[in-house]
């Protein structure tokens, strides 16, 4: 509220957008220019950026069932955050509908501390899963060390999926499959949105939404048919 009173800032990206939160309503108040990264957000009074969450997740739960993985579970991040929930409820109705054992979802704070840990307890499992997708490449990369460190062949005796391709997705052994995203380009098309509500008359329409083109999966060599 201060720096834009003293006009500080021309305008603000709000990032992390959770799935009740308050600061959109705030901002919106203020009459602070800002775009929203993230959505879609129903009844939201900002513009939004955003890429569709659920058609990745339903490549990803369809590339694996195809391998014939049927145990599959997810080391996801914050539960609150809105693009976590779209996830969630994407894996739930596709996994119901494609008939999978098991598809189980842990939350955490994806940090590689937290992905590590709970790899480590899913692995030591009766019944273990046979695939785990990570909601970020740090996770994921961790999870792979905890597999190497048990024993677990990977792809032979366990697939891994990250989400946010990086440079460390192709740099582990194996390369990791990766859902992939234009980053860069995601950045531009926010800004490019933040600065046209910056430069719009007071009384323009602040309300629009863009959808970015959804992150795409690309298979490389941590991903491999189930073990019968």
């Amino acid at each position: 509220r201060r720096w834009w009173a003293e006009r500080r800032v021309d305008g603000v990206l709000m990032c992390d957008v959770g799935t009740e939160d308050r600061r959109l309503d705030f901002v919106a108040d203020l009459g602070l220019p800002a775009v929203a990264v993230g959505g879609p957000i129903e009844g939201a009074r900002l513009p939004a950026v955003w890429h569709d969450d659920a058609e990745p997740c339903r490549e990803i739960l369809g590339y694996l069932h195809a391998l014939g993985h049927r145990r599959i579970a997810r080391v996801a991040g914050f539960a609150h955050l809105l693009h976590t929930g779209i996830r969630d409820n994407a894996y739930a109705e596709t996994a119901a509908g494609l008939g999978l054992e098991s598809m189980e979802t842990f939350h955490s704070d994806y940090t590689g501390e937290q992905g590590a840990r709970i790899t480590r307890r899913l692995l030591s499992s009766a019944g273990r899963p046979t695939a785990v997708i990570y909601d970020n490449d740090v996770m994921a990369v961790a999870g792979l060390g905890v597999a190497h460190e048990l024993g677990i062949d990977v792809p032979g005796q366990l697939s891994i999926v990250a989400w946010d391709d990086s440079p460390l997705c192709r740099l582990t052994h194996p390369a990791l499959t990766s859902l992939t995203r234009d980053i860069s380009a995601y950045g531009s098309q926010c800004a490019e949105a933040l600065l046209s509500v910056i430069g719009a008359e007071p009384d323009a329409d602040r309300t629009f939404s863009v959808q970015c083109r959804p992150a795409q999966l690309s298979p490389r060599a941590s991903t491999g048919p189930a073990r019968a």
